[in-house]
């Protein structure tokens, strides 16, 4: 049986195969190009991503998924299709499939029934849900029973869990549409108003990479190219880390400060147990430079990070898919 984990994020697509030891099979972004009145589809995932800021004036750049939910029907369908082809998986053998999708905390039955729409209509009919922050836990080798709680902090591209959870459930949680989107949005107004320098969105993403820290004193530079906002021509600037610091980090302070609402829900003996065990980051975000010191100093609490951050839900996904007994306890259907 083919045993599929998927994470269908705002930005970025994660599928992980769980049989035959394949792991993660595809990371694209989570977008299509498509052009004319009929809306006629040109591009899927990194294809269309290429095109983002450089498209002609009849091609437009979708993003099917926006902020956890499905906001495009037809497009997710056809994304969803192309990546499961990509992957060399035929619609001939989706029967014998079985998919964990990840939702967000606290995903509605309404949320749950579009994914289970979208994914009858890809052929994917046997499936379960999870909340992301389950699958962050076990993709960040947190150790999951009854008697133990864990703290998870999952940072997007647009959407941000914290949750505190066992075997049992979800102690207190919430997710946000907060994430690393909104830093690049940030990134771009901060050098238009600060260096005259008009930049793209790809432009931005890339700033954020190359140099974003929250570092004291962050050091690093990048050149970056755009339309220079007073001459109305392609120009170019030098950008510092310090400079964009103040982007990150206000998106940053305010995912912490809903964590601690998170936290100030707790009983007693959870709140000791969760100080003792410290906090599970996650999501690409968690990759520049200094934001988990930043965020262990703003909680107070000892930070774990797992090697690639970026993929720990859809990797949790497919620990959870490969373990009946695990999945039996933190699985939802569309109507849970």
């Amino acid at each position: 049986m083919i045993k599929l984990a998927i994470d269908l994020g705002s930005s970025v697509t994660k599928i992980y195969r769980a049989d035959a030891g394949s792991g993660v099979v595809l990371a694209e972004p989570s977008c299509v190009a498509v052009s004319g009145v009929n809306r006629e589809i040109k591009a899927i995932g990194k294809d269309a991503k290429k095109l983002v800021g450089k498209t002609a004036e009849f091609t437009e750049i979708v993003f099917p998924v926006y902020e956890g939910e499905i906001v495009d029907m037809r497009l997710a369908e056809a994304m969803l299709k192309e990546f499961l082809s990509r992957i060399g998986i035929r619609p001939s053998v989706l029967k014998r499939s079985f998919t964990v999708f990840s939702v967000p905390c606290g995903a509605s039955a309404k949320l749950r029934e579009d994914y289970a729409a979208l994914a009858e209509e890809c052929g994917l009919k046997r499936l379960c849900f999870v909340e992301a922050p389950f699958l962050a836990a076990l993709g960040a080798d947190a150790v999951l029973s009854e008697a133990n709680p864990v703290f998870c902090l999952d940072i997007g591209g647009g959407v941000t869990n914290a949750a505190v959870l066992s075997l049992d459930g979800i102690i207190a949680g919430l997710s946000m549409n907060v994430g690393g989107n909104n830093m690049d949005a940030n990134i771009i107004d901060r050098i238009e108003a600060c260096k005259g320098l008009h930049i793209g969105a790809l432009t931005a993403e890339r700033v954020k990479n190359e140099i974003g820290s929250l570092a004291v004193g962050a050091r690093g530079a990048t050149v970056v190219e755009g339309s220079l906002v007073s001459a109305m021509r392609p120009g170019s600037v030098s950008v510092q880390a310090s400079e964009i610091e103040p982007c990150i980090r206000i998106y940053i302070d305010k995912i912490l400060e809903y964590a601690s609402l998170v936290l100030q829900k707790l009983p007693a003996e959870v709140a000791a147990a969760v100080n003792g065990n410290g906090v599970y980051l996650s999501g690409g975000v968690v990759k520049l430079s200094f934001v988990p010191e930043y965020i262990a100093k703003k909680l107070d609490m000892r930070i774990h990070v797992c090697d690639e951050p970026q993929f720990a839900v859809v990797t949790g996904g497919g620990a959870a898919v490969r373990d009946e007994r695990i999945l039996g306890r933190i699985a939802k259907g569309t109507d849970d």
